[in-house]
């Protein structure tokens, strides 16, 4: 009966049952940190429990996109998301110590890697002119998402303890899961044998690669801050753990509104090249400006014009890393450009625990200022610059 549910009804229950799924993976993040910190672990212990996530993801990502695309199937994928996000927040809620912690956490960066799959089902609901908004959309419940997530999980750890957030992320698994099973499989059933040559081709894409790297740069950055040591440093000067989940959620509330608006009015008027550029420009500037801030609200503020690039920047080069591709072929290619920039996910927050613990966190917002600033660089000489209303497609 499932089987002749409509993209129409897909696109109803997706969205709910996406915000969920991230809701499980992010409320817990903004006090991660703290708590691996908490149990007595240095500056590089934490950063590679925090970057266990994106490394996770660098190795499953392109695979899962491989492996949905031969099967020519997505829902499985997206179901056994929520599944191993379910073990890794029960792991993260018993783990006595760092090993355990990092163990988990790796866990729910494999659930995380279902997101290739995620994306492209949704947009197999929408014509492939319609990529760019699709893209947009399923950001935004990202957005949401973690805005709310994080917000919840410095209160909920304020009130009921410091492994709350991980239960709850639990419950909120099992929840979006039960939205998400009537979501309509629309992928083909003709199952296109992969080469090694044709795997080649569509890594070596100029495209693909070029928006590949520019968001490994981003992710690079924004793990190593945002996610990464931005909570010691707010602990620092002196915020509670309710005041971690607020100031991130309300970076993403401005990262969410930005990205809700990207595909449908900011890329149309400047195109791709601008948008992507003007918002690494302005994220390099709030980093740059984060570690010499002593007041809250002033942090607050900066944060918050720095998460409205985020927002502008990222939609644009998802939706570019499939746009244009086979429908055969674009599971493996969102799972190529998502593996790349998990590189960033990974080597940002691992990186910068040795920055911390032998320079200061203030060189740590500094590394993440200029790696920004190459990501801007890049965009403004390498992206297209706009967008060709009729057909979806950039010239290069």
């Amino acid at each position: 009966m499932l089987k002749n549910i409509s993209p129409s009804v897909g696109k109803k229950l997706f969205p709910i049952g996406t915000i969920l799924f991230w809701l499980a993976l992010y409320v817990y993040v903004p006090i991660l940190p703290s708590y691996a910190e908490l149990l007595g672990h240095s500056l590089t212990l934490v950063g590679f429990v925090v970057g266990a996530y994106g490394f996770a993801q660098l190795l499953f990502r392109f695979p899962v996109g491989i492996w949905s695309d031969k099967s020519g199937k997505r829902k499985p994928f997206v179901l056994s998301g929520f599944v191993l996000a379910f073990a890794s927040c029960i792991g993260l809620a018993l783990s006595p110590n760092a090993l355990s912690l990092l163990v988990f956490r790796a866990l729910s960066g494999v659930a995380a890697s279902m997101w290739v799959v995620f994306s492209v089902l949704y947009s197999s609901y929408f014509r492939e002119d319609q990529t760019p908004r699709a893209m947009s959309q399923i950001t935004f419940c990202i957005g949401v998402a973690q805005m709310i997530g994080t917000y919840s999980g410095g209160k909920i750890a304020d009130a009921y303890g410091w492994v709350a957030p991980f239960y709850v992320g639990a419950g909120l698994t099992v929840l979006g899961a039960l939205f998400m099973l009537p979501a309509p499989e629309t992928s083909s059933e003709n199952r296109t044998p992969f080469s090694r040559q044709r795997l080649l081709s569509i890594a070596s894409n100029r495209r693909l690669l070029t928006v590949s790297i520019i968001t490994s740069l981003s992710q690079f950055s924004v793990f190593i801050t945002v996610y990464g040591f931005l909570p010691i440093y707010v602990n620092g000067i002196g915020a509670t753990k309710s005041d971690l989940g607020a100031l991130m959620s309300v970076s993403l509330l401005c990262q969410t509104v930005s990205m809700l608006v990207t595909g449908t009015i900011v890329v149309p008027r400047i195109g791709y090249k601008a948008t992507v550029g003007t918002a690494y420009i302005t994220i390099a500037c709030a980093t740059f400006l984060t570690p010499y801030i002593q007041s809250l609200r002033i942090l607050f503020l900066v944060q918050g014009l720095g998460a409205l690039g985020r927002g502008l920047a990222y939609p644009v080069l998802m939706g570019l890393a499939i746009q244009g591709m086979p429908k055969e072929e674009k599971a493996t290619a969102m799972g190529f450009f998502q593996a790349v920039y998990s590189i960033g996910m990974f080597v940002g927050p691992a990186s910068g625990g040795f920055i911390g613990d032998h320079l200061s966190l203030r060189a740590i917002f500094f590394c993440a200022g200029i790696v920004y600033l190459i990501a801007t660089v890049m965009s403004i000489s390498m992206l297209p610059r706009q967008k060709e209303a009729h057909n979806g497609k950039a010239d290069l």
